[in-house]
């Protein structure tokens, strides 16, 4: 398993990408007994004598070789250049699942400028992340929306074809829970952060471009005034590597030392070891998880959010994202308009004053969790290729996949895009295309090897 990010342990500060393989690998190994070795970016590695399995340290220099020596390999396709480089170099042979949770193709785009630079970031991108789409054998994502988007763009990429259609090339494997219920280990904030009685808002997860914690800040004035004992608690926000912009972080904050709150009403609080989580959910009363409206809430699986109902934590979210939707239909928690502080505040407010519907949440939550969320049921699915890995029909006969793959790459679009190229450029274009119209992919890319070959033939010295 190849992780994109830190993983917990140690005291490592880890977010969501890692946590997810951290317990992905455990429960693999763990709860179906699989012989696990999980591969972490050699920046972050850290030997941890604790972890659920064997850990390595991965750079693009070694992943070709460290995953040839076993019988498949389970990797994300967020990191591009894990991405290039694994199909480049890795051995085709190797049977292999690629994790698509993270919608990182509507992500990427929400944290480009609407410019040229952003348009050329992005592609970019795209061209890094679309080459593991072509080279895995099984794919799995998050829930049924990611389901149906990802099922429309492995089909255009020649990957839902004749020899594939009716394999489970694509399934869901969500965010999973801990099976032990959470338990207090320590006190982390009555008493010392806020007052013992104080009625505790959680927002507990970074502040990134596409969440709207500066509603959630708009709305305290009103909470307070209904709810005087009312404190909102930030804990996180920038991410504890950097990768993502912190200028949402900083216009909430800043929105909050201009209300006067900060400090006061509302705290910021350094990020906290996944490990202690469940303290700090255990002394909330509530958690609140806002976004903005876009395509990346959509197709989002908002993995804190998950792990919320196993802390028996009611939780606020915005109208419009899968687990929203099913927190609200399942009885754990209630959504609210987008950007809209008036109708957010007065939804805290009603949680907040009434026990016994906050005690009923609670339990609904934990009861969700424990039954149908827990690693061992939500990675079945992956746990079941991993103990009869396959190459994808597709990929099984060298001639096929020549035809199929590199389909949707046409020569039309690039000879169009080249036109004002120079002459010998658009020459060569066109005897490709000519090449591709009569003879097919597969002659284009050999009688361009072979040209390759002669020029790269050395001259005959004159002697």
């Amino acid at each position: 398993m190849i992780s994109p990010d830190a993983v917990p342990g140690s005291g490592v500060l880890a977010a969501g990408p890692g946590i997810r393989y951290w317990q992905m690998a455990r429960s693999l190994a763990n709860d179906y007994g699989h012989d696990v070795t999980l591969a972490v970016p050699a920046a972050d590695f850290v030997e941890d004598n604790e972890a659920p399995c064997r850990t390595v340290a991965w750079e693009l220099d070694n992943i070709a070789g460290l995953a040839g020596g076993y019988d498949c390999v389970v990797m994300p396709h967020v990191h591009s250049g894990l991405s290039t480089t694994y199909r480049a170099a890795a051995d085709p042979a190797i049977p292999t699942a690629v994790d698509l949770y993270d919608p990182v193709l509507i992500e990427n785009i929400g944290l480009q400028p609407a410019d040229a630079a952003g348009a050329r970031s992005f592609a970019g991108y795209l061209a890094g992340v679309v080459p593991i789409l072509k080279r895995g054998d099984y794919f799995f994502c998050a829930n049924e929306r990611q389901k149906y988007y990802y099922l429309g763009v492995l089909n255009t990429l020649g990957r839902i074809n004749p020899l594939t259609y009716r394999e489970r090339i694509l399934e869901i494997v969500p965010f999973g829970v801990d099976h032990q219920p959470a338990a207090k280990t320590r006190t982390v904030m009555r008493g010392s952060l806020v007052a013992k009685d104080a009625k505790v808002i959680l927002w507990f997860s970074g502040i990134y471009p596409w969440f709207d914690a500066y509603t959630l800040v708009e709305a305290m004035p009103r909470v307070i005034e209904a709810e005087p004992k009312a404190m909102l608690v930030i804990l996180g926000g920038v991410h504890p590597r950097g990768h993502a912009p912190d200028g949402e972080f900083r216009r909430t904050k800043s929105r909050a030392q201009e209300l006067g709150l900060a400090d006061k009403h509302i705290l910021f609080v350094d990020w906290q070891p996944y490990s202690d989580r469940a303290d700090w959910y255990l002394e909330s009363d509530l958690a609140v998880t806002t976004h903005k409206p876009s395509l990346e809430t959509e197709l989002s699986h908002r993995t804190r959010v998950v792990d919320f109902l196993w802390g028996g934590l009611p939780a606020i979210t915005s109208a419009g994202d899968a687990v929203g939707e099913m927190l609200a239909r399942r009885g754990c928690g209630e959504t609210v308009p987008v950007g809209d502080p008036a109708a957010l505040a007065s939804t805290i407010v009603d949680i907040l004053g009434d026990d016994d519907k906050r005690a009923g949440m609670s339990a609904a939550a934990k009861a969700l969790a424990s039954t149908e969320l827990t690693w061992s049921v939500v990675i079945k699915p992956l746990a079941d290729f991993c103990a009869a890995p396959r190459v994808a029909a597709d990929r099984r006969d060298p001639a096929l996949a020549a035809e199929i793959l590199p389909a949707v790459d046409t020569f039309e679009e690039h000879a169009r895009l080249l036109e004002k190229q120079p002459v010998q450029t658009q020459k060569a274009w066109a005897k490709a295309r000519e090449v591709y119209k009569n003879e097919g992919i597969s002659a284009v890319v050999g009688k361009s090897l072979r040209k390759i070959g002669r020029r790269a033939k050395p001259e005959k010295p004159n002697l």
